[in-house]
C-alpha cells in the first residue's frame, strides 16, 4: 500500500507530462536575416508521427519599438499530410488562440498568426516558452490535430541563441 501511495503522489506532483507517450519535438534555434541584419529570432520545432511530419516556428520580430511574435506551421520534410489550416501555441499561462488573431495562409503553404503583445505579455510569453516549454497544435485540412510537445526547459543552445539574437535585434542602430 505504501508503494502504491508513493507512485500516486509522484504522478500527481509530476503531472501527466511525465507519463505522456509522445516524444518531445526536435527543437532548433532560428535566426532570420534581412540585408545582413537580424530580422527575427525564435525557434523551430520538427516532429513526425504516423500521420506525417510538421514544422512549427515561433519568431520574435521588431515592429518599431515593440515586439511582434509570429507562430507558423508547414508540412515537414517528406510529409504526405495536407497543408496546415491553423496553428496554436500553448504554454503554461499563454495561449495564441486567445492572444493572437486567427491564423491565415501566407506564401509557401505556411499558416501564420502574428501580433504585437503589449506590456509585459511579450517578454513573459518568450520567457515562459524558454523555461516551461509548450505545445504546438497544428490542425490539418482533414481536421486532424498534429501536436509537437516542446521540451522544458528548452535546450541550452536554443535559449542561448535566442537571447543573443534578441539582444542584437533590439540593439540601437548605428548612426
Amino acid at each position: 500500500m505504501g508503494r502504491l501511495l508513493a507512485v500516486a503522489i509522484v504522478l500527481i506532483v509530476s503531472g501527466t507530462d511525465w507519463v505522456r507517450a509522445e516524444p518531445a519535438a526536435a527543437v532548433d534555434p532560428l535566426t532570420l536575416l534581412k540585408d545582413g541584419q537580424i530580422a527575427g529570432c525564435g525557434l523551430s520545432a520538427t516532429g513526425s508521427a504516423a500521420q506525417g511530419s510538421a514544422i512549427a516556428e515561433v519568431i520574435a520580430f521588431r515592429d518599431g519599438n515593440e515586439t511582434a511574435f509570429a507562430v507558423r506551421a508547414r508540412p515537414g520534410p517528406n510529409s504526405t499530410s495536407p497543408n496546415a489550416q491553423s496553428i496554436r501555441l500553448v504554454t503554461a499561462t499563454h495561449d495564441t488562440a486567445f492572444l493572437f488573431p486567427q491564423p491565415r495562409r501566407i506564401a509557401g503553404g505556411i499558416v501564420e498568426t502574428r501580433t504585437v503583445l503589449q506590456g509585459f505579455t511579450g517578454p513573459s510569453f518568450a520567457q515562459e516558452l524558454m523555461v516551461m516549454g509548450g505545445r504546438f497544435e497544428i490542425t490539418g485540412a482533414d481536421g486532424a490535430v498534429f501536436t509537437l510537445d516542446l521540451p522544458r526547459p528548452m535546450p541550452h543552445r536554443v535559449r542561448q541563441a535566442y537571447l543573443t539574437c534578441a539582444g542584437d535585434l533590439f540593439r540601437p542602430e548605428p548612426e
